[in-house]
């Protein structure tokens, strides 16, 4: 197969190089342009299979250099990446609306995802795909808690409602994975430290030795959660470490092990988390009722319609979790074009509390009214797996 070639105009000499080195050790023709008119000329020029385009450019924006890009007939159907600090859902969902295949936000480790993201938009060659083994079991569902705004509560919901799950659903063997970055918090919320056992050291194991025995270790649990934790990072030191390009291996393995994981994400929508929330059987999308996180929750919903998250699969929750003030259920609704599956009511200071003293709400807090909207998540979670899973089942003759 001829060479691939890759144009990558970015204004950071430094990090041009390096990109630069990084794709040609890969095995991709490389050419790179300074800025965004001079990567226009080159584009035009040279008509490269893919272009690499930094959003913040001294001269044409990144996302300017995109739309130009899609709307000659020289580039309209080469690949775009694009590569930004901003990491905003809001700039997620503009750099997909110019034309980008992918965004890809600059932090540490950022380049083997963007390397990950190259090889699969540009291939180099075809491999027969091996036969993939018949699983034992089927494998775990996977549920996703996501928000577009911190101080949802999003961490204390993704734990509390996979709690009373397991409770509904003792046979199920059940995980909880914390991928909030850079920190994680389940652990401190459960109760459990685990300075050497997190996602992290998960993703030290090479893939062709993350198989569930070895695994296992790294998980821990509170018997009163019902349900094993991977805790997220124990601090941005360590989240520098996490190898992206392993944590299919690590869900691999995780969903061989049980039958439900859920998967705390926070306010991380980005190219590490999306895949899993595409595999997910579930999005839970925490929102709260102030203009701001209702404004940016909008943005989330329209950037998962655009990566075909397909809205049956999303659920809708308004956490009260500040107070009463805000926009009013219904005045949600219209403005998000989306019905709220879930309404958790205000618990003053309870529900902190109960992560203070490492406790679930339910057990805490037995009879108030949050633990039995829990109760009623949760069933109707279980409820909707199990009409997945019967609708996905073969008819016999």
């Amino acid at each position: 197969m001829p060479e691939r070639h890759i144009l990558l105009i970015e204004s950071d000499a430094a990090a041009a190089a390096y990109l630069a080195n990084l794709l040609r050790q890969a095995g991709y023709a490389v050419s790179t342009a300074p800025g965004g008119k001079e990567g226009l000329i080159e584009a035009w020029r040279g008509r490269p299979d893919m272009m690499i385009v930094t959003a913040e450019l001294p001269d044409l924006g990144g996302l300017e250099v995109v739309r130009k890009l899609r709307g000659d007939a020289r580039t309209n159907k080469a690949k775009v990446i694009i590569l930004s600090t901003r990491s905003y859902p809001q700039d997620i969902l503009a750099g997909v609306q110019a034309g980008a295949d992918e965004y890809i936000v600059k932090r540490p480790g950022a380049d083997g995802e963007l390397l990950e993201r190259v090889r699969a938009l540009l291939p180099r060659g075809v491999v027969e795909p091996a036969a993939a083994p018949e699983p034992a079991r089927p494998l775990a569902r996977l549920v996703s808690f996501l928000s577009a705004k911190g101080g949802t509560g999003t961490s204390s919901l993704c734990v509390n409602v996979a709690q009373v799950v397991a409770q509904q659903a003792p046979a199920k063997r059940l995980a909880v994975v914390d991928l909030v970055l850079p920190v994680g918090s389940l652990h401190y919320i459960v109760g459990v430290d685990t300075p050497d056992r997190h996602i992290v050291a998960a993703t030290r194991l090479e893939p062709r030795h993350l198989t569930p025995e070895r695994l296992q270790p790294l998980l821990t649990r509170r018997e009163e959660w019902g349900f094993d934790l991977l805790p997220g990072a124990p601090d941005p030191e360590v989240a520098q470490e996490l190898r992206v390009e392993r944590l299919e291996a690590v869900f691999a393995a995780l969903r061989q092990m049980y039958d439900l994981v859920f998967v705390d994400f926070g306010r991380a929508l980005s190219r590490v988390s999306l895949p899993f929330i595409r595999q997910s059987a579930k999005v839970f999308v925490i929102t709260s009722p102030d203009a701001a996180t209702v404004a940016l929750t909008k943005a989330v919903l329209n950037y998962l319609d655009l990566q075909d998250v397909r809205r049956h699969r999303l659920q809708l929750v308004l956490n009260r979790a500040v107070g009463l003030e805000g926009l009013s259920r219904p005045e949600m609704e219209r403005e998000l074009g989306f019905a709220i599956s879930a309404l958790i009511p205000h618990m003053g200071s309870h529900f902190s509390l109960a992560n203070n003293q490492h406790q679930p709400v339910s057990r805490k807090f037995a009879s108030e009214t949050v633990p039995f909207t829990l109760q009623n998540v949760a069933l109707t979670l279980l409820e909707q797996l199990n009409q997945q899973a019967d609708d996905a089942a073969p008819v016999s003759a």
